[in-house]
Parts: C-alpha cells; sequence; structure tokens
C-alpha cells in the first residue's frame, strides 16, 4: 500500500511538472519544479540541475534540499572536461551513473559532501557515494545533468526510487527541449521582424518603421514635431569612381554619423540609395532644428577614412516643424523640398 501511495504522488509531481513544462516558458522555475519533486517524491534529501552551457559547461541553475545547499550549489560551474571524467568513473545503473566512493570524484568537481557516518555496508550510502542522471534530448545529446544526494533512510535506491529519478529526468529534459526551441522561436521571430523593418546596410530603420512610428507619433499631441530630410551630395561620384563596396561603407558610416548626431530622434530611416528622414518630438523645435541641421550637415561632410580609401561628399537637409497630430508624411514632403531648395542654391547636382 505504501508503495501505490509513493507511485501515485510520484504521478501526481510528474503530472504538475509536465503542466508546467506545456503551460510555462519559464525554464528556471520549471527545473525548480524538477528538482523539488525529485526531493519531495523520489525520496532524495537533495536534487540539482545542471544546465549545459553551449561550451560544454555545467551550471547549476536549480537545487532543491535545505536554503543553505540553494545558496551554496546554485550557479556553480564545473567545467565539460571534469564531468567527462566523472563520468568515466561511474558505474551504469540503467540509465544512470553511480560513483561509488571507492571511486571518488575528480579533484576539480566541486562536489557538496553531506554530513553523514561512514559507513562499509554495500547498501548503505556513503557520504562521497554520487548518483546522475543525464537529461537527454531526442538527438542524444546531453542538455543537462540532474545530481541527487541523501537517498531515503541513508540507504542506496532500489529500482522504484532510480525508475521515479529517471523520470523526473526525462520531464528536465522536455523543460530544456521545450525552452530552447521557444527561445530559437522568439528569435527568429525577432531577426524575421527586425528584418522587415531596418535597412540591411545601414541597420537604421525603414520604410516600414519609418511609418509605424510616425504614426504612432501622431497619436500623442501636444507637442512639436520635426522632420529631418537628408539628402548626400555626390555620392554617385563614390560609386563610379571607387566601386560599390565604396558606396556601401559610405553609407555605413553616414549612418553611424546620424545616430551620433541626432541622439533622442524618435526614428532615422534610410528611404532611398543616399537619402535619410529623422523625425524628432520635443518643445521648442521651430527655435534650434535649423541649427541642428547645420551641425549635422558639417558633420556629414567631414572626410571618410575607409578600408576602400578617403571619400569626401557632401549633404544637403531639409527640415519642417508642426504638432505631433500633424500628418508626418506632409511634413517630411515640406522637409524634402526645403532640401531641394537648398541643394540647388549650393550647386549641387539634383537627381
Amino acid at each position: 500500500m505504501a508503495g501505490s501511495d509513493t507511485q501515485l504522488q510520484a504521478l501526481r509531481a510528474l503530472h504538475a511538472v509536465t503542466k508546467r513544462v506545456h503551460g510555462s516558458l519559464d525554464l528556471t522555475r520549471t527545473l525548480d519544479a524538477v528538482a523539488c519533486g525529485v526531493v519531495e517524491v523520489a525520496g532524495f534529501g537533495l536534487a540539482c540541475v545542471n544546465l549545459a552551457e553551449p561550451n560544454g559547461d555545467y551550471t547549476a541553475v536549480a537545487v532543491a534540499g535545505s536554503d543553505d545547499l540553494r545558496r551554496e550549489l546554485l550557479g556553480y560551474r564545473g567545467s565539460a572536461a571534469t564531468w567527462a571524467d566523472l563520468f568515466r568513473r561511474s558505474e551504469r545503473w540503467g540509465n544512470l551513473y553511480f560513483v561509488d566512493h571507492r571511486t571518488g570524484v575528480p579533484e576539480d568537481l566541486y562536489t557538496w559532501v553531506p554530513d553523514i557516518p561512514e559507513t562499509d555496508d554495500p547498501q548503505m550510502w556513503h557520504p562521497m557515494d554520487c548518483l546522475f542522471a543525464p537529461l537527454m534530448a531526442p538527438s542524444g545529446e546531453w542538455v543537462g545533468v540532474l545530481s541527487v544526494d541523501l537517498p531515503e533512510g541513508l540507504r542506496k535506491p532500489g529500482g522504484e526510487q532510480l525508475e521515479i529519478l529517471g523520470l523526473f529526468a526525462e520531464h528536465a529534459a522536455i523543460a530544456i527541449q521545450h525552452a530552447r526551441l521557444h527561445s530559437e522561436l522568439e528569435r527568429s521571430r525577432a531577426e524575421a521582424h527586425y528584418a522587415a523593418t531596418h535597412d540591411c546596410l545601414t541597420g537604421l530603420a525603414n520604410r516600414t518603421l519609418l511609418k509605424t512610428r510616425s504614426d504612432g507619433i501622431r497619436r500623442q499631441p501636444g507637442r512639436q514635431v520635426g522632420v529631418l530630410v537628408v539628402d548626400l551630395d555626390d555620392f554617385k561620384k563614390v560609386n563610379d569612381a571607387a566601386g560599390h563596396e565604396a558606396g556601401d561603407e559610405v553609407l555605413r558610416v553616414i549612418a553611424e554619423r546620424l545616430r551620433h548626431h541626432l541622439p533622442g530622434y524618435e526614428v532615422i530611416a534610410r528611404t532611398g540609395g543616399d537619402e535619410f528622414v529623422a523625425v524628432l518630438t520635443g518643445t521648442g523645435l521651430d527655435a534650434t532644428i535649423d541649427d541642428t541641421a547645420e551641425r549635422l550637415r558639417a558633420a556629414l561632410a567631414e572626410p571618410i577614412h575607409g578600408a576602400t580609401g578617403l571619400h569626401r561628399i557632401g549633404a544637403s537637409v531639409g527640415w519642417a516643424v508642426g504638432e505631433t497630430g500633424d500628418d508626418i508624411e506632409a511634413l517630411a514632403a515640406r522637409a524634402d523640398r526645403a532640401m531641394y531648395r537648398r541643394k540647388r542654391r549650393a550647386g549641387a547636382p539634383v537627381p
């Protein structure tokens, strides 16, 4: 009857972990639940989940037992080589790994040693005994290790206890895979979103993001909005004389200068081959934006020393100021017309 109760408790605990795996994307909380389940149901006084790092090291990310144990072990990292040495010394207990105290663990691997009596009884647990369950992905890759200590009654665990431990290890591996897949999906989505909203050459916003940010600004009335339109002068000569690689290098430098000299702008976008638009909100812009534009024009005209040589280009800058509720596309069109007037007055080529 006692065995049936233990099995029922184990099933309930595994069910709770399974629900957490499928219902939560918080890996740390899920692995904490695994470790706690091992302590509460599998009959061990200590359970520690060690997560595999990209370089093969293992880091303790979840610890169940006493608060002192958690503080002592959490965050500890062991090298891949040390763990490999440990498993070479191990006996295989099915899918588990047992290190007998007479074999010992590698000196470089820190292990917690419980304050329990030493014994020569082969059925009893020695303070230097160690038991580990590998956490394996379906591919066979080790994604972590579940280590346990202080088995119930300080006796070496029996078949049922080892089976329960193995089941918890499987659930921990599933949780890690689940979290990794989610992270990869989120990263892919973020990369796709970035690619859809940014210029691939300069990293500046593209027309799509410019429109999205502009629409958001229109819904925040009560401030002024300033729009700067920048068009590079003599950029075609760079491509013609030094090639498109040089042109790309110039555009990347120009983008960095725009970021540096326009801090706090809501959005800076590349809207064409050598055309850029920047949008700023605030107060008193009508009194300051012309000075900002002149400083920017001077900064963009500075020589560019790059891997493809020395390049000198100019920039024509136009601007317009309105209210944040105004149509920003209309403000950009005004700024664009002002930019072309300045370009003609300066004698720069007009496309």
